[in-house]
C-alpha cells in the first residue's frame, strides 16, 4: 500500500464512523447547546468576548456553533474539524504515513469532551462551546507546525515567544499549549548535542510564558479572574466545578506534549511493529468515546424535548415526555403542560409515571433553573417567566433561548420598547431573525389581543402583579398558586383541580370538583376526578356522600364498578396497608389517581 493510501484511508474510515456517531447519538445535543449559545453580527458582541484571553477562539467558535441550528450539517462541519485538526497534528509533528492513527487521538478526544456535557449545557458562561475547542487546537497546531520549520533552537524560542505574546489573546491557554510544545520540541527530536542549552533556553522561555500571560491578563483583560489564567480559553460553567468534565482536553495536552517521545521511541523500532504500538492509543480513544458519553436517559429526553419545543413540535414533546422513566421534573411539568394543552390533563396525567428522579449531574442545576422560563411562559405568568431567563442571562452567557423568552414575555406584558429591544438583537443573527420579524406583528395591540396565548393569560392568571411568591421552585408555587385560585373560568377550574389532585389537598378539590359537577352535570366528569371523589367520599366514611358520588361518576361507569370491587383494598390502604396490599393496588390499579395516591403523592413535594 503506498503512503498516500495509508494516510488517506484512515482520514475517510475516521470521517464516517465520527459523523454517523455522533448523527445517531448528538442531534439533539448539538442543536441545544447551540440554542445555550449566541452570535450576534454587531461591534457590541465582539467586545464582550473581547473581555477575555483567549476570546478568538471563543468568537468562532461561537460563529460555527450557530450552524448546529440544522444538527446534521453542523455535525458534519464539527467532523470536518476534526479532520483538519488531525491533518495538522499529523504535520505539526511530521508523523510518518504508518503511524497516522496516532494523529486522531485529540480528535476523539474532542469527541469525548462534547458528549461528555451534562446538564450544565444549561448554565454555560462561555461561548462556542462546541466548535471553541477544536477552533483552538487547530490554531495551536498551526503555530507548532509553523515554529518547527525554525532549525535553530534560539530562533525558534524567539519566535515562539513573540508568537505567545500575539496569540496569547486570542487563543488562550492553546496559545501557551503550543508555545511549550514547539520549545520543548528539539529537547527531544535533535538528537543530544547541547542537551544543557535546550534545557536552559526551555527553562527560561517558560518562564517567559508565565510572565506575558501575567502581564496580558493585567493590563489587557482587567475584568478577567488572574486565578484562571491558564485555563483562559476553555469552554466553563462554572471555574470550580469544570474539573471533571475538562479531563478529556486535560487529557488532550498531556499527550501532545509526550507525541514527540513517543514519535521519538518509535523510531526505534520495526515500521510493523510501530503501526501496531500507535494504533493501541486510537483504539483505546475509540473505546472511552461511548464510555465517556453522559449517558443519562433522563438528559437525553430533555435535550430531545427542548429541540423539539424549538422546532414546535409539540406532539414529539408529549411523545418523549411520557415515555420516560422516572423522569425529572421537568419533564414532568412540560408532561402536564402539554396534557393541559389538549385539554387531557384530568383524564391521563396519573397515567404515567410521578416517581421522578433527581438531576444527576457534575454541575447541579434545579428543575426550576433549566425549564421555569419556558414553563411559566406556557401558563402565561410573563413576568415570572421573564425574571427567571434574565437570572440565567445575567448569571451565564446570553442564549437564542433566553433572548426569545423575553422578548415573547415582553410583547404579552405589552412592554414594546423593552420587546422591540430583544427581538433586534435575535434581527442580527443568521437562523433567528425570521421569528423575530414574524414576532413584530404582535407589537401591535389589536393583533396581540387576538394572539391565543394572550387570551389564555386571561383566562388563568387572576391574581394581581407581586401577590405571588417568585423565590419558590417553579413547580411548587404553581401548585400553590392554582390551589388558592378564585375560580371562574374553566382553564382555572382544571388547573386548579389537578393542583389538588397533584398535592392530596381534599378541601379544595371538593369544593371544585362539586362546582364543576354542577356547572356541567350533562358531561362526564373526567377520569382522574372520578376516581378522586370515589376515595375521599369513602375515606370520609360518609355513606349518604359516598353514595351521592357513586350517582355523580355514573355508578355503572367502569372507574366506578373497579373502585367497588376493590373496596376492601382500598379500606386495608387507608388504615394499615401492607407491601402485599400496595403490590395488589399497583397490579389491579395502574395508571390510575388511587395507585399515585397512596404510592407516589408523599414523594412529590421533592424539588430538585
Amino acid at each position: 500500500m503506498t503512503s498516500h493510501l495509508k494516510t488517506t484511508i484512515p482520514f475517510i474510515i475516521f470521517a464516517v464512523v465520527a459523523f454517523a456517531y455522533l448523527a445517531l447519538t448528538a442531534q439533539d445535543l448539538f442543536f441545544v447547546v447551540q440554542s445555550q449559545d449566541v452570535f450576534i453580527y454587531d461591534g457590541e458582541y465582539f467586545k464582550l468576548l473581547a473581555e477575555s484571553p483567549g476570546f478568538g477562539a471563543a468568537y468562532a467558535g461561537s460563529f460555527l456553533t450557530q450552524f448546529a441550528y440544522h444538527p446534521l450539517p453542523g455535525i458534519a462541519l464539527y467532523v470536518l474539524l476534526l479532520m483538519v485538526l488531525s491533518w495538522l497534528v499529523k504535520w505539526a509533528f511530521r508523523i510518518p504515513a504508518h503511524l497516522t492513527f496516532l494523529a486522531f487521538v485529540p480528535a476523539l478526544l474532542l469527541m469525548m469532551f462534547v458528549l461528555g456535557w451534562d446538564y450544565g449545557v444549561f448554565s454555560t458562561r462561555h461561548f462556542g462551546n462546541l466548535f471553541s475547542p477544536v477552533v483552538g487546537l487547530i490554531g495551536s497546531m498551526l503555530l507548532i507546525g509553523l515554529l518547527n520549520l525554525l532549525k535553530k533552537i534560539w530562533v525558534r524560542c524567539v519566535c515562539a515567544l513573540v508568537a505567545f505574546v500575539l496569540f496569547y489573546p486570542l487563543l488562550g491557554v492553546y496559545a501557551f499549549l503550543a508555545g511549550v510544545i514547539s520549545v520543548a520540541y528539539p529537547m527531544v527530536m535533535e538528537g543530544e548535542g547541547k542537551a544543557l542549552l535546550r534545557r536552559l533556553c526551555f527553562a527560561i522561555v517558560l518562564f517567559l510564558f508565565v510572565m506575558v500571560m501575567a502581564i496580558e491578563v493585567r493590563w489587557l483583560f482587567p475584568r478577567f479572574n488572574a486565578h484562571f489564567t491558564l485555563m483562559a480559553g476553555l469552554p466553563y460553567l462554572d471555574y470550580y466545578r469544570t474539573q471533571e468534565i475538562w479531563t478529556p482536553i486535560y487529557i488532550t495536552g498531556a499527550y501532545l506534549f509526550i507525541l514527540p517521545v513517543v514519535l521519538y521511541l518509535l523510531s526505534k523500532v520495526s515500521p510493523r511493529a510501530a503501526t501496531i504500538i500507535s494504533g493501541i492509543p486510537a483504539v483505546a480513544a475509540v473505546i472511552m468515546v461511548p464510555i465517556h458519553r453522559f449517558n443519562d436517559s433522563n438528559f437525553r429526553t430533555l435535550v430531545a424535548v427542548e429541540h423539539a419545543y424549538e422546532m414546535d413540535d409539540t406532539d414529539d414533546v408529549l411523545e418523549l415526555c411520557c415515555e420516560q422513566e422516572r423522569p425529572i421534573r421537568s419533564i414532568i411539568m412540560y408532561r402536564n403542560v402539554e396534557l393541559y394543552r389538549r385539554g387531557e390533563l384530568l383524564d391521563r396525567m396519573f397515567q404515567y409515571t410521578w416517581d421522578s428522579d433527581t438531576i444527576h449531574s457534575r454541575n447541579q442545576r434545579m428543575n426550576t433553573y433549566i425549564s421555569g422560563p419556558r414553563v411559566y411562559q406556557m401558563y402565561t405568568f410573563w413576568n415570572f417567566s421573564y425574571r427567571r431567563a434574565m437570572e440565567r442571562f445575567v448569571k451565564c452567557n446570553p442564549s437564542y433561548y433566553d433572548i426569545k423568552i423575553m422578548a415573547t414575555d415582553a410583547i404579552c406584558n405589552r412592554e414594546y420598547t423593552l420587546a422591540d429591544k430583544y427581538l433586534s438583537l435575535l434581527e442580527h443573527t443568521l437562523y433567528y431573525k425570521e421569528w423575530a420579524q414574524y414576532q413584530r406583528y404582535l407589537l401591535d395591540d389589536a393583533v396581540l389581543k387576538e394572539n391565543p396565548v394572550y387570551k389564555l393569560h386571561k383566562q388563568i392568571v387572576v391574581v394581581p402583579e407581586g401577590a405571588l411568591d417568585n423565590t419558590e421552585y417553579c413547580e411548587y408555587m404553581l401548585l400553590k398558586h392554582f390551589t388558592n385560585l378564585y375560580i371562574n373560568t374553566e382553564q382555572r377550574a382544571v388547573l386548579s383541580i389537578a393542583a389538588a389532585l397533584v398535592l392530596g389537598d381534599e378541601d379544595v378539590f371538593w369544593k371544585l370538583c362539586l362546582a364543576t359537577y354542577k356547572a356541567h352535570s350533562d358531561v362526564v366528569l373526567p377520569r382522574h376526578v372520578q376516581e378522586a371523589a370515589l376515595l375521599f367520599a369513602f375515606k370520609r366514611q360518609n355513606p349518604k356522600l359516598y353514595e351521592q358520588i357513586q350517582m355523580m361518576v355514573g355508578k355503572d361507569g367502569a372507574v366506578c364498578q373497579q373502585f367497588l370491587r376493590n373496596e376492601g383494598l382500598f379500606a386495608r390502604l387507608l388504615s394499615q396497608p401492607t407491601e402485599a396490599d400496595m403490590s395488589t393496588l399497583e397490579a389491579l390499579c395502574p395508571g390510575t389517581y388511587w395507585y399515585y395516591y397512596f404510592c407516589d403523592a408523599h414523594k412529590m413535594v421533592v424539588y430538585d
